[in-house]
């Protein structure tokens, strides 16, 4: 039996469109957060920098709420594909603060 990328997956994604910081070292790179699961999420950035598959980094999501702090965890790129000058990542969470 066949099944489908979305079948295999163990959590459900939320559609979330929302800013995103990226940093790795003192590099600080503000991306868009397309979707967001409890092991990982994808992001698109429209930067300059190269990133490779196995690169580790520090993921924020800010939310709309001050009573509640940001998502901040350290992310494994799974997936980098350049595409028309944007990369579209698949990271993984390895440590969630």
């Amino acid at each position: 039996m066949l099944t489908t990328t979305r079948e295999r997956r163990t959590f459900m994604r939320m559609v979330i469109n929302a800013p995103v910081t990226l940093v790795r070292g003192s590099e600080r790179i503000i991306a868009t957060c397309r979707d967001l699961s409890a092991n990982g999420m994808s992001i698109e950035a429209e930067v300059a920098a190269v990133f490779t598959v196995g690169e580790q980094l520090s993921v924020s999501l800010s939310t709309n709420s001050n009573a509640l702090p940001p998502f901040v965890a350290e992310a494994k790129i799974i997936r980098a594909d350049k595409v028309d000058g944007v990369y579209q990542l698949g990271v993984e969470f390895v440590v969630v603060s």
